[in-house]
């Protein structure tokens, strides 16, 4: 299986999917998910970890012609799926969701009882927050990363770690930090220095310095559940005074 973020006017979610699908069959399952006739989808793919693109299947294009090799990808990849026609019932809900309240000039209780609006279409479809599954999925993952740094990784500062995040490789880093960020991202996030400058920051988020400093790129932040705590015998650590310096 490989994990998608589907991207649309109406939809942001993640769904898995298998390796094999032929494009026709991929198109026919985020029709379901979009509410974008197959006819009518222009698709970009990109990998999330570095938001390179590496596929564009364009409306005009027929499926049979398509390389859709793309989803043997070992990356999390990030579909941005477009509806080229103006007139589609997606569309015409996206436009809608695109009004600004005051001139609609209706109540939010009034906006409830409309039959064809962009919530009713999310409740419908249970996406977001209305994705049931999903959400309880998040919430037992959340308490999970939540009782694995309160029990072990807090203890852990100043290990070597392993980092295994956004489908990239392993990589060998030390723990720095383990708390809140301040840029709104909620939960409890890891902050790791790596040797190497393979990460996204120098310990800092939003001109908030949590550990360091370390050089630009060697300091990323994480989830818990990317980090592994090797024994002190395993790996190449990273000690403090030889530091050179993921959100």
């Amino acid at each position: 299986m490989v994990r998608v973020i589907i991207e649309s006017e109406l939809v942001h979610t993640e769904k898995d999917f298998p390796r094999v699908l032929k494009l026709s069959e991929f198109k026919e399952k985020l029709y379901h998910i979009t509410g974008i006739e197959p006819s009518d989808m222009d698709l970009v793919v990109k990998r999330q970890y570095d938001n390179k693109e590496i596929c564009h299947v364009k409306k005009e294009e027929a499926d049979a012609d398509a390389d859709d090799s793309f989803l043997a990808s070992a990356e999390t990849l990030v579909v941005v799926a477009t509806d080229t026609n103006a007139h589609s019932v997606t569309n015409q809900l996206a436009a809608q969701a695109d009004e600004p309240a005051p001139a609609q000039g209706i109540s939010e209780e009034d906006y409830l009882q409309r039959d064809q609006s962009v919530l009713r279409w999310k409740m419908a479809h249970g996406y977001g927050r209305f994705d049931v599954a999903q959400q309880s999925q998040r919430a037992a993952q959340t308490l999970q990363d939540e009782a694995y740094a309160r029990e072990q990784l807090t203890a852990a500062i100043g290990r070597a770690c392993r980092v295994t995040a956004d489908g990239r490789a392993p990589r060998e880093a030390v723990l720095r930090y383990v708390g809140p960020l301040p840029s709104g991202a909620t939960g409890t996030w890891c902050g790791v220095e790596f040797a190497e400058a393979t990460g996204k920051n120098a310990g800092c988020v939003q001109g908030v310095t949590l550990f360091g400093p370390v050089a630009p790129g060697h300091g990323s932040f994480v989830r818990p559940r990317a980090v592994e705590i090797l024994a002190e015998n395993e790996g190449a650590v990273h000690h403090d005074e030889e530091s050179d310096g993921e959100i």
